[in-house]
Order: C-alpha cells, then structure tokens, then sequence
C-alpha cells in the first residue's frame, strides 16, 4: 500500500478533511493504481527487498554459489527498478505494440546486466561495481525527467513544471524515508530496551531495506503524473519557490562565483598551478549554478530574468579551470575512470554553455537528454570510462616499462619510476584483473600461474615448497615487480621517501621470506612489535616512547628516543641497539630500499636464562619535523621467562 499526501486544497470524496490526507480506501485505489502502471518496477523492488533481507540474515564467509548468484541478482534487480520506471514513461505515449518491445527490451538489457557481473569473489571487485551500478542507475533516473517528451517539444515553463515535479517527489520521497527510518529504528530500540527484547543489529539494517523497496519506491512512483502535459505552468509562483530561487540558490551561485573567479585571478597573478580539489568545487558550483538557471524559468516573463542566460557564461569559464586541473592529473598519472567522467562533465557544461548562449529559443529539455546520452557512452563501448582508462594505463605502464630498461639493475631505478609501476600493475590487477595485464607480461603471468598451481597442490599434499617459489611472492603486483627486478612499493612507503628526501634509509625482508607467528621452537613467548603500537607520554620529560606491559608474566617491553629496544623482566633487561644496527646496515647497502636477507635483520642477545630474538621484517629511517626516527616491524621471540 502507497500513503499518499496530497497537498492540493482541493479534496475528492472520501478523503479527510484534515491536512488533505487521503481516506483508506482511497490510499488503496492509488497504490493499486500505481501498481498497474509499474508493475514492473514495483516487482523488481519487492525482490530486492527479499533478497537483500536475506543475504544479509545468512551471511557467508565466502562470496561464492548460490551467495554470488543471489548478488548479483539484487544488484541486476535494483538497477531494473529504475530501467522498469523509464521505459513506461517512455511506451506510454507508443502503442501497445512498441511498448512491449521496449519491455522486451529492457529484460534483455536485465539479462546482460547480469551476465556481464562476475562469476567468481575473486573478480568481484567492489569499486569499480558500485562505480558502474550508480551511473547507470543515474542515466535512467535521469531519463525520467524526459522519456515522456520524446513525441513533443514544450515550452520551458511547462516542460520545467514537470521536471520540477519529479525533482520534489525525490527530495520528498528521501525525506519521508529518513523519517520513516529514523522512526522504525527508534521503535525497535524502545522495544529492545523496555522489555529487555534483545534485537539483532541486522533487523534494524533489514526494517530499513523494507522501508526503502516498498514506501519510498512506491510513494515516489505514486507521484509521477500521468500526463506530463497536464503539468503546463499556469498558477502562480509558490512563496517558498520564490524565496528559494532568489535568495537561497541565486545567492549561493554568486558565492560560489566569486570565490572561483578570486581564485583564479590569483592563479594568473602568482603563476601557481590550480590544487586538485579545484575541480570538485567547478563542479559543485557548475550545479548549483544550473539549477539557479532552472528554477529562474518561471520568472522570465512574470519578473525578468533573462540575465540569467549569463549564468552559462560563468559555467563556460569555469570550465577552463576544469580542464586545466583534471588535465594535469591526467598529465602525470593518466585516465582514471573517476578523471575520465570529470573530463567528460567538462565536455558537457562546456556544450550546454555555448547552446543555451548561441540560442535564444533553447530548450532546457535537453540538458536532461544530452546528460543520458553522455552517462550512456561513458558506460558502453569503445569510449566508456573503462575501455579508455584500461587502454590508457597499460600504454603508460609500457612507456614507464621502456625507462625502467634504462637501469641495470632495475633496483637502481628511482623511487618515483618504481612506485608508479607498482601503482600501475596494482591497479590494472585490481580493476580489470590478470587478463589485463597478460598483454604486457605474458611469460611473467605463465610463471606466475605455474607458481600458482604448485602452492596450491604443496597446501593439498602438506608438503614444503621449493626454494623458487618460496622465495617468490604470492600477491600478484608484488610477484610482477620481483620478476622486474625490485621490490614492490605501496602508496605510504613513497609518500615516505619523499618526506625523508636524503635522510632516508629502508631494507625489507621480501614478504615470501617472513616467518609466520606459530614458528616458536625453543621459546615461550611471540609478540608482534611495530614502531606505532601502543604509545605513551612520559610526563616527566614529556618524551615518547613505546611501551608494552604484560602485568601476568611480569615483563615490560619499551622502545625509546635513543633507539634502543629493551626487554625488562624484574631486575633483569635486554637491549637492542637499532640506531647502531641501522648504521650497519647503511654502511654495508647505502640508503637502499631493496629487499635484505633475514638473517640480517634478526637480533639476539641473552641474559642469564633469559632469551630474547628480535625478527624484523622492516627496519627504516626517515626525517619527521625535522628529527631522525627509526621504525621498525616484526616479531619478538622470548625465552626462560617462566
């Protein structure tokens, strides 16, 4: 059942008098109207509803079978109730004939949505699913507020009657909901407390879901006019819309206005190059400058307004700025599918901007149009977000591939060149998974399924590895830049080097060497220890140091400004010099950040019965604020304590 809030003064039979709510029976013939109008999309959100209710009450470890298939089917499901949605608003003004193609099809389209999802957790790459899943679901939301002028061309103040109907039925659908949400929860709360009920967090999260599928969906499609046309401009301008468009929206696009252009003037007068967040703010001021033109529709005759014809001027400037900023990012790391479709947003208001100035009879029902048509190539074929993005990253990969051929040994190659390769492969790997990068490593991603199959039948068989393949990584990235001849580098360990400059120093133990946690032969206790964990404040010096306490076993374990790491038992203490050990290792490699042997990073030392062993898988020197620090990482091993 749809509750429906009519807001016009005028009530029919049978309705309440007080603030125009509609009667029961009537609430029951408007959603039974609205579900013979969209059956389907109603269907498509019921299902959703189910599905995710309960793929939410199993919760299985693994992403796999019935889990997956059930997924993807809730995924295919919510993006069709807006697919449903449009091509009714479309097929009502065909024939019964055309109507059923396009339902035909949109479940075609339902069918290779879901074929097109992947078919193992593995490839079930959360980013870039989510990334796809919202556009395409705004390129059919968008749709709504056109499919229905498809056959005709109204003037702007009626076409804009419309669209402004269906924007408020949004913001009143999303508003009903968190109060419904707020409200629902709240109730199961009280329930939960007053009657010591106890309720599991997952009824909260599924009551929510219910919500949304049924009331919002429903409501919101109750709103949407039968005939569009219906809705021509002809009553008089609401308070509340007025004061809206002409002090809250025209306001704001004045601030925002000002503040781009000030900023841009101080661009060209310092000479400085823009900042990355430029880009967001061009776009936030770029919408809420569309929708001031948008809502000043209705006051062009009554109250003037053609000015506002202007605003696509300030939107056409800004778009220079757009273009400068996402093109240095582009410059220096290539496409991205997020820099792509702000290049393309650039494309599009720059095209708005110079129709709505050339041409005084525009229609504003093609910024809707044009926007579905745009989402629509940036999210299929040879020019989507993703083919460019994929061409454009393995092409950089293989020019950055050529300059690494430069340095022999690759190790040798400078950090900036090393990180960009493993952010590259790290990226391909992530977003179009191993195929992507067969092209450019074919001999090294054979080597690496080899490796793969014997690690896999040694774990089956409980048999060791061979040294090889010991030696050789497991994680993919990692695996390509140790075949190319130097150690993997994360996004933090560069932003390290380059705060370090040349007071930097790093050797690492390649992570197919570490030992794992449950090798203790010969010694009582293992704890993990890192540079970060548990600091304190030493009040008395107001100096840091790292302190771990095990009250039971009587043992005190700190890590101070002098680098030493002392292991205290009563009286009795251990320590290690990891300055000096650092000065060795700087002496014997020089401020090298490639992969050490084990043995080279393990202290021991011995006291009485007390044994203690330092296994370090990092030990690094970097410049903080202007002062030496030394990190470290590992585990510590301690003996002839109890």
């Amino acid at each position: 059942m749809v509750f429906m809030i009519e807001y016009t003064p005028k009530l029919d039979k049978g309705e309440c008098m007080i603030l125009g709510i509609p009667s029961g029976a009537e609430m029951i013939h408007r959603s039974k109207e609205t579900l013979g109008r969209f059956p389907l999309a109603l269907v498509s959100s019921l299902l959703v509803a189910l599905l995710s209710v309960y793929l939410i009450e199993v919760e299985p470890k693994k992403m796999e079978g019935t889990y997956l298939a059930l997924s993807k089917m809730a995924l295919t499901g919510s993006l069709m109730v807006f697919v449903f949605t449009a091509v009714r608003l479309l097929g009502e003004q065909l024939s019964k004939k055309w109507q059923l193609l396009w339902v035909m099809l949109a479940l075609a389209g339902a069918t290779g949505y879901y074929l097109m999802l992947p078919d193992s957790a593995r490839d079930f790459d959360a980013g870039i699913i989510a990334f796809r899943h919202f556009f395409l679901s705004l390129l059919f939301a968008v749709a709504f507020l056109w499919a229905p002028f498809v056959k005709v061309n109204p003037e702007n103040s009626d076409y804009w009657e419309y669209a402004k109907l269906i924007l408020f039925s949004w913001t009143m659908a999303f508003f009903f909901t968190i109060v419904a949400v707020l409200g629902i929860n709240g109730a199961l709360f009280a329930i939960e407390k007053l009657f010591d009920m106890p309720i599991s967090g997952k009824r909260y999260f599924q009551a929510d879901i219910l919500i949304v599928a049924i009331f919002s969906v429903g409501y919101f499609l109750s709103q949407i006019p039968k005939n569009p046309l219906e809705t021509r401009f002809a009553k008089p301008i609401p308070k509340v819309e007025r004061f809206f468009t002409k002090w809250l929206l025209t306001s704001l696009s004045l601030l925002y206005f000002v503040i781009l252009y000030a900023y841009s003037v101080k661009l060209l007068v310092t000479g400085e190059w823009p900042k990355g967040i430029l880009a967001w703010l061009i776009v936030i001021f770029s919408t809420v400058a569309i929708l001031t033109y948008l809502f000043w529709t209705h006051f062009v005759r009554r109250e003037g307004g053609g000015w506002r014809r202007w605003i696509w001027l300030a939107v056409l400037l800004q778009t220079v700025m757009l273009f400068v900023a996402i093109g240095m990012r582009i410059a220096e790391y290539s496409w991205t599918e997020s820099r792509y479709m702000v290049f393309v947003l650039g494309v599009w208001l720059a095209g708005l901007s110079l129709y709505f100035l050339l041409f005084r009879r525009s229609r504003i029902k093609w910024i809707f149009v044009s926007l579905s048509l745009l989402i629509a190539i940036t999210q299929f074929g040879p020019l989507s977000a993703y083919a460019v993005s994929r061409y454009a990253q393995e092409r950089r990969l293989s020019h950055m591939l050529t300059e690494l051929k430069h340095y022999e040994p690759a190790s040798k190659a400078p950090a900036k060149l090393r990180y960009e390769i493993s952010d590259a492969i790290s990226y391909l790997a992530k977003r179009y998974r191993r195929e992507s990068l067969e092209r450019i490593f074919p001999e090294i991603i054979k080597a690496f399924k080899r490796k793969k199959r014997e690690r896999e039948r040694c774990q089956k068989e409980k048999r060791p590895l061979s040294k090889a393949s010991s030696e050789a990584p497991a994680f993919l990235p990692e695996y390509i830049t140790y075949r190319l001849g130097f150690n993997y580098i994360n996004r933090w360990e560069y932003q390290q080097m380059k705060h370090a400059k040349s007071n930097y120093a790093d050797f690492s133990v390649p992570r197919s060497s570490r030992k794992s946690l449950w090798h203790v032969s010969g010694y009582d206790y293992v704890v993990d220890v890192n540079t970060y964990a548990y600091e304190m404040t030493d009040r008395r010096n107001k100096k840091k140091r790292k302190k771990w306490e095990f009250p039971a076993q009587n043992i005190v374990l700190e890590y101070g400004e002098d680098f030493r790491f002392i292991v205290a038992k009563n009286d009795t203490n251990v320590s290690f010099d990891l300055g000096g050990h650092m000065k060795k290792m700087v002496k014997k490699y020089g401020n090298s950040a490639e992969s050490v042997q084990p043995d080279e990073l393990i202290l021991q030392r011995g006291v009485g019965n007390i044994r203690v062993k330092l296994e370090l898988d990092h030990l690094g020197k970097r410049e903080r604020e202007g002062n030496e620090v030394i990190e470290f990482g590992g585990r510590l091993y301690l003996g002839g304590l109890r």
